[in-house]
This record gives C-alpha cells, sequence and structure tokens, in this order.
C-alpha cells in the first residue's frame, strides 16, 4: 500500500503543513521586528537622563 492518501484528509495536512511552514513563522518574525523596531524607536525618542547643552564643552585654564 501507499503512505500518500487521497481525499479530504490528505488535502486538509496539506494545508495545515502550508500554515505553519509559512505563515506562523512570517507571523512570528514580523512581531519580532516589529517590536524590535518599536523599541529602537522609543530608545531614540528618549530624553537625555540630563542636559548635554549644561556642560562646558572647553575648559580653559585648568
Amino acid at each position: 500500500m501507499s503512505s500518500m492518501g487521497s481525499g479530504a484528509a490528505g488535502g486538509g495536512s496539506g494545508i495545515g503543513g502550508i500554515i505553519t511552514g509559512i505563515v506562523v513563522p512570517t507571523a512570528v518574525g514580523a512581531v519580532l521586528a516589529g517590536s524590535a523596531l518599536g523599541g529602537l524607536v522609543y530608545s531614540q525618542t528618549q530624553s537625555p537622563d540630563k542636559n548635554p547643552a549644561s556642560q562646558q564643552i572647553l575648559v580653559y585654564g585648568d
């Protein structure tokens, strides 16, 4: 006998294989990429802990 089935059961497992093989990794990758991009944007748009303009750049005579 052949191990390849025919009918609705074989077709259903093919669709399940496509979903778990292509759609799920794509969705997980999109979520990870979005969260990484969101974290990067958040960290770049936050104000600094202290004002860098309040420090002298050049100090003469020390």
